[in-house]
């Protein structure tokens, strides 16, 4: 077997928690948004959930006395930024090669109430010895997608849990394409990694795990159906193979947001 040691692609990661403010109505769990305290109007409170994660909603009975239902959900976000940073990560293909890099960091910013956009992630550190690896007009060891586009999709709905359906923006095909010395790599596809969900926060960790190139998380659930995400390698022309990625990357958003899965 080939051992590319490189962080490769980890785009994936980059992505995730967060959403502009919606302009339009509200759309269905999950998505982004606020959850906020209201104030007492003539000594009762006027909100329509019970937590602080809005997702116990208040009844007709504590509406009326005024004194638990403290809180109202804002779907989407305010301000709209998100960063990331991780250590380091790896790209598995199945059964052949494997790359990895250093460090990772990404920009981008949230859409409406499921979307994030603009997104780019770069990998720093990156070779495979005894060759360094580099995307086409980057610096030495540097590795930079495509600007990506990401969902919050169901990962179970029974369950109440998340996923971020992670993909080439304006319908272009590949999320990267680098070389080592003399091996071109391409990734191509769509990955899923799952979001903390229902809690309010200003920073998360999204969590790829693989192994042998199998993705741990492949599977969504939309309209009752399952749909699996597929990420795709293609070392060296040598043809496209089913690739899994690893890396813990920490996003930070310029305001405290949630996923919720309950509105």
């Amino acid at each position: 077997m080939k051992l590319l040691r490189l962080l490769g692609p980890a785009a994936a990661a980059v992505l995730a928690v967060g959403v502009v403010f919606a302009s339009s109505a509200s759309a269905a769990a999950p998505e982004y948004g606020r959850c906020v305290k209201v104030s007492k109007i003539e000594k009762k409170y006027d909100g329509s959930y019970t937590d602080k994660g809005c997702t116990k909603a208040a009844t007709t009975k504590e509406k009326e006395e005024g004194k638990k239902n403290k809180y109202n959900w804002l779907p989407g976000a305010v301000k709209l930024g998100q960063t990331s940073t991780g250590g380091k990560a790896v790209l598995q293909e199945v059964g052949k090669y494997a790359v990895g890099c250093d460090a990772e960091s990404s920009t981008g910013e949230y859409y409406g109430t499921k979307e994030a956009r603009k997104l780019v992630v770069t990998f720093t550190g990156c070779h495979v010895p005894p060759y360094v690896c580099t995307s086409p007009g980057h610096g030495e060891g540097e590795l930079v997608t495509k600007e990506l586009e990401g969902r919050a999709v169901w990962k179970s709905e029974a369950k109440h849990e998340a996923a971020l359906d992670l993909y080439p923006a304006h319908g272009e095909e590949l999320f990267i394409k680098f070389s080592c010395g003399e091996l071109t790599v391409k990734v191509k596809g769509s990955i899923l990694v799952p979001i903390t969900a229902n809690k309010m926060a200003s920073t998360f960790k999204l969590k790829y795990k693989q192994k042998r190139g199998f993705q741990q998380v492949k599977d969504y659930e939309e309209g009752g159906k399952l749909y699996e995400d597929i990420l795709e390698a293609n070392f060296a022309e040598k043809g496209w193979a089913k690739s899994g990625q690893t890396i813990t990357s920490t996003v930070k958003n310029e305001e405290e947001l949630e996923l919720n899965t309950y509105v």
